[in-house]
């Protein structure tokens, strides 16, 4: 964005950048966008861009789209990079930590009920 379109462009308030944003975050959300932006799947942090005037902070419709694209794109280079290893040895994806404690408590389970039919119990 050249600075030209920056002049031109009309500033929005942080309130007003919080109801124009998809799921209507609060203001205090969108400052903390601004402030220390949002970590992406990648790793990646990326921050709404914006300006300070005297004590007031504003953005665009256009830096809050382009955060949102910033933030898909850095998502997406994580699940590129999750489904295609670059590596031809490259360990598989694992499963969520809590799906393989719940099978592993599953499988305990089963074992302690054989065992105390075992016994009669």
């Amino acid at each position: 964005m050249n600075e030209q379109t920056t002049a031109t462009e009309e500033h929005l308030t942080l309130s007003q950048a919080a109801r124009l944003a998809p799921g209507r975050p609060s203001a205090n959300c969108v400052w903390r966008w601004c402030r220390e932006g949002v970590k992406s799947k990648s790793g990646d942090r990326v921050r709404l861009k914006h300006m300070r005037f005297g004590g007031r902070i504003y953005t665009t419709r256009a830096w809050l789209e382009a955060f949102g694209l910033a933030l898909a794109e850095a998502d997406a280079k994580h699940f590129d990079r999750v489904e295609e290893p670059d590596e031809p040895h490259a360990t598989p994806r694992r499963r969520p930590r809590r799906a393989v404690r719940l099978s592993e408590a599953r499988r305990l389970h089963q074992e302690a009920e054989r065992e105390l039919e075992a016994e009669g119990l």
